[in-house]
């Protein structure tokens, strides 16, 4: 029941992920960043080479999520390992933004 978007396929900071999904206008708007758990329902271990839907294409392996943890990190989600964990939300070395919706 949901709509995916995968964001510009570069090293993208928290800040400059959580931008892009805001200001998404792709089929009348209405974007956010996914959850941990929305993330971690794209992962397929069969789907090489990043674990992912080949629907949603990128060369990163990390996706950030919206979800915070206090105020300097946030949360994302490892495609190679199929888990979560946070770091610094300025980091952005190989870690890339998606953006979904309820389906319309």
């Amino acid at each position: 029941g949901l709509e995916w978007v995968a964001g510009p396929d570069r090293d993208t900071t928290y800040s400059e992920a959580n931008d892009w999904a805001k200001k998404l206008e792709v089929a009348g708007g209405g974007w956010r960043m996914p959850t941990r758990k929305e993330l971690r329902s794209l992962y397929r271990i069969e789907y090489k080479p990043r674990n992912l839907t080949p629907l949603l294409e990128t060369s990163g392996w990390l996706v950030w999520s919206g979800q915070t943890k206090g105020w300097k990190s946030a949360w994302l989600f490892h495609f190679y390992r199929g888990t979560a964990s946070s770091d610094y939300r300025k980091m952005n070395e190989n870690i890339r933004g998606f953006a979904v919706r309820a389906r319309r």
